[in-house]
């Protein structure tokens, strides 16, 4: 991998904060890679990223003393699969993504689906903003730590998810087929014990934990 650093953080271009940055970014364990005008949160928080990727139409400045790739206007990727696909060459299988949500819905959208299709491959990728943590897994469980004023919402990704479970919610599931046109039955659940476990058999799942 070329590093030590076992997570690769991504600081895209949405809605962001350098308190938030503080608080969730370690040094010392996460290679960090800005987004474009991600990289105006990083100097905000006084964060020094080690790479720097995008086509910089929206970044206040382009530093001169940062590790940077230089991205066509004109391309196929936005700047945060671009900047996920650098970590996936380097080796990560964890990925976070801060700035990921809140700014243009379509770039919202798009880094949802980046997350779901990471999972597809076993690559653990979260979106997490002040209000949400966005996992998605295939084929696969989670286990997601009770909190207060939490809920959890459940939906299924792409087609149809078989042999959804949930253990340990307030409403819970048992080999539930969801269909991602099928309304609205895993929005807002709460979890009754430590944890809560959601399971999969066959197919992809969007989590989304909202902080009430």
């Amino acid at each position: 991998m070329g590093t030590l650093k076992t997570r690769c953080v991504i600081i895209g271009g949405g809605d962001c904060s350098a308190d938030f940055l503080k608080e969730h970014i370690n040094l010392d364990n996460d290679y960090i890679i800005c987004a474009d005008s991600g990289y105006d949160y990083a100097v905000s928080a006084g964060v020094n990223p080690d790479l720097l990727i995008g086509d910089f139409d929206s970044i206040s400045v382009v530093p001169q003393n940062v590790n940077k790739i230089t991205l066509p206007v004109e391309k196929d990727v936005t700047d945060c699969v671009a900047a996920y696909n650098e970590g996936i060459k380097l080796g990560f299988k964890s990925f976070v993504l801060f700035g990921g949500t809140g700014g243009r819905f379509e770039h919202t959208f798009a880094n949802i689906s980046l997350m779901a299709n990471a999972s597809k491959s076993n690559i653990c990728f979260e979106i997490i903003d002040d209000k949400h943590i966005f996992r998605s897994i295939t084929n696969n469980s989670i286990k997601i730590e009770r909190k207060e004023n939490q809920q959890i919402s459940v939906f299924a990704y792409g087609d149809r998810a078989f042999g959804v479970t949930e253990k340990g919610f307030h409403y819970p599931l048992w080999d539930y087929t969801l269909d991602p046109f099928g309304g609205a039955l895993g929005t807002s659940n709460d979890i009754i014990e430590d944890f809560g476990e959601i399971s999969v058999g066959s197919g992809t799942l969007i989590i989304i934990e909202t902080k009430m």
